[in-house]
């Protein structure tokens, strides 16, 4: 997850993870004002971007642009996903978390991906309604991606603990965020060791968000399409995403990805309760999913 990795990239042990995590340094977002409507525009999304495709038919009969976001664009794509990932995300709105409370990764995530990544942004006009995050991670970092166990272990297996109490507190963040960055250091460390051997490189569906108003348009295929494109034109040709919605994992499974692993929510226990239980789009776990692009 983003975060985990902008809190370790300097290759730090998991044990100094916390002390790192409280002294991450981050320009704040420079929040971008809402329309009456409830939207964000950009006055030139065709311009500022690089355009991949324009005036595709949606699945409601809108006609919208995909663009590949430029850095002029950061804290407008930092504020949507502020915005609207905590609200639509099952378990950032089942612990209420708000707009400052994601920023903590959002803004440094941000960065990250238009610096080292690719963000791919949906547009109805000058309305930015989607956006998917997507980092190229390469051998020489899968040490510390993946804590040591690395592809190519023989009968791996997903360990899961009893309680994570313990492993919260080493989050420096607000408890909805220490909760959520907790079930993202579970699922994606672990990762590597169910790897075939000799990959050389691995591509992650970072963070996805589509606006309320457009989760019919079938925008999420489209921005999975442009991803798939976007690692095989950096050599990589193994993909990732960790599906915490029923709707994300519905998608990918369409799109050829299958299942590595799973944490059911009932496993994911603070001093003995479920932190997750009865979320909103009925998912009852994080599932890892894994897709070899040819």
């Amino acid at each position: 997850m983003l975060l985990h990795r902008l809190v370790r990239r300097a290759g730090a042990s998991l044990i100094q993870k916390a002390n790192i995590s409280a002294e991450v340094n981050y320009t704040p977002i420079k929040r971008v004002p809402k329309c009456p409507e409830g939207f964000l525009h950009n006055s030139n999304p065709l311009v500022d971007g690089k355009m991949l495709i324009r005036n595709l038919p949606s699945k409601t009969g809108r006609k919208l642009d995909y663009v590949i976001a430029a850095p002029k664009d950061r804290d407008l794509i930092a504020t949507f996903s502020c915005e609207n990932f905590p609200a639509l995300n099952s378990c950032c709105a089942h612990t209420k978390m708000t707009y400052e409370e994601f920023e903590c990764m959002a803004a440094p995530g941000t960065d990250l991906m238009l610096e080292k990544g690719v963000i791919f942004c949906a547009y109805d006009g000058d309305k930015l309604v989607g956006a998917l995050y997507n980092s190229f991670n390469y051998e020489d970092k899968f040490e510390q991606m993946f804590h040591g166990e690395m592809p190519g272990m023989k009968n791996p297996k997903f360990i899961v603990k009893d309680d994570y109490a313990e492993d919260v507190k080493k989050y420096p963040f607000a408890p909805s965020m220490n909760y959520y960055m907790t079930l993202m250091d579970i699922v994606q460390p672990q990762t590597g060791k169910f790897l075939p051997a000799g990959i050389k490189a691995f591509g992650i569906l970072e963070l996805g968000i589509v606006h309320k108003d457009y989760q019919q348009d079938g925008i999420f295929p489209v921005f999975f399409d442009l991803a798939e494109k976007a690692f095989k034109e950096k050599g990589i040709h193994h993909v990732g995403g960790y599906c915490v919605a029923t709707g994300t994992r519905r998608v990918l499974t369409r799109g050829g990805y299958k299942s590595l692993y799973t944490i059911p929510y009932t496993d994911f226990k603070v001093n003995g309760k479920p932190v997750y239980s009865n979320l909103k789009d009925g998912a009852t776990c994080t599932d890892t999913m894994i897709r070899t692009i040819k």
